[in-house]
């Protein structure tokens, strides 16, 4: 039971850690990420249900922990995940690097994408566009999401408009992070 609640630790500090980048969960094709967390829930499950009703007797405070420490890494990785709570907060403690960005934002305009290959911290920024509909735009990753063929990109927004972005429009999506900021995906028009 102690290898599981290890595993299960470390699965869940591997995909939070990768939460707090826009895109490498997002890319995940959707009916494999299904698949595997059920089949692994349906196997955690049984594993401590099987445990539970183990006799009295056998039982160690140690393979309790392990249950215990189980249960709630499998109750509060998804509910982390959902409010998209690593990357909120991971990006408050980054935020005054991309703010020192704004000044020097490129003019809005339609479609308009520049280089921009910024390191801040843990996150790189390869290009950014100001949209004339309004919102900056700083792209972090880009790639072929959910296995289809249209290329998507994603990354940080401040103060994002709610029809589209410099890098597409189509699949548009925003997730609220803190105050003007937001994080977007979108599939590329390009």
């Amino acid at each position: 039971m102690w290898f599981l609640a290890i595993f299960t630790f470390v699965l869940s500090v591997v995909v939070l850690g990768l939460s707090i980048f826009p895109g490498p969960l997002e890319m995940a094709p959707p009916t494999a990420s299904r698949i595997a967390g059920g089949a692994y829930m349906v196997f955690a499950a049984t594993a401590i249900i099987r445990h539970v009703h183990r006799s009295r007797q056998t039982e160690k405070s140690i393979q309790r922990g392990s249950v215990a420490a189980m249960l709630l890494l499998l109750a509060s990785t998804p509910t982390l995940l959902w409010f998209d709570v690593p990357r909120r907060l991971v990006f408050c403690y980054h935020a005054s690097e991309f703010e020192s960005l704004l000044s020097d934002a490129p003019l809005p305009a339609n479609r308009a994408i520049v280089p921009l290959n910024a390191n801040l911290s843990v996150y790189w920024v390869d290009q950014w566009g100001t949209d004339s509909r309004g919102g900056t735009y700083l792209r972090t990753m880009s790639g072929r999401a959910d296995g289809k063929a249209d290329r998507r990109s994603f990354g940080f927004v401040h103060k994002p408009n709610a029809v589209g972005s410099p890098f597409g429009d189509d699949r548009y999506e925003l997730r609220h992070l803190t105050g003007d900021w937001y994080s977007f995906s979108a599939t590329d028009d390009r």
